[in-house]
């Protein structure tokens, strides 16, 4: 059996809520207008959200996913997170204001 460090954490609904979770993630990414970055999650209907660095806007772009699939704050450590490929971060590390147009996020 599981054992997780909160008391009401159920393991069913952890494995529940992974299958959920798509295998990876379509992402469109521009700039946006007041600054940031904008990212549509192509692969899931009206799923989408913004953040001022690249940094940020990957990190809320699994908030938006656990949301969208309505998965409680309590599980997000034990479900996986979406990451860009390695070079793409990379990328936008080097390029400053270079934004890839679509990006696929896998789990890391």
């Amino acid at each position: 059996m599981f054992s997780f460090s909160r008391k009401n954490l159920d393991p069913e609904a952890l494995w529940a809520y992974r299958g959920r979770l798509p295998e990876k993630l379509e992402v469109q990414m521009t700039p946006s207008e007041d600054g940031g970055y904008i990212a549509i999650v192509s692969n899931i209907p009206g799923c989408f959200t913004q953040g001022d660095s690249f940094d940020e806007l990957y990190k809320m772009v699994n908030y938006a996913v656990y949301d969208y699939f309505q998965i409680p704050a309590d599980y997000f450590p034990y479900i996986h997170s979406y990451s860009p490929p390695q070079a793409v971060i990379e990328e936008m590390k080097k390029s400053g204001e270079r934004v890839p147009r679509e990006l696929v996020f896998k789990p890391a």
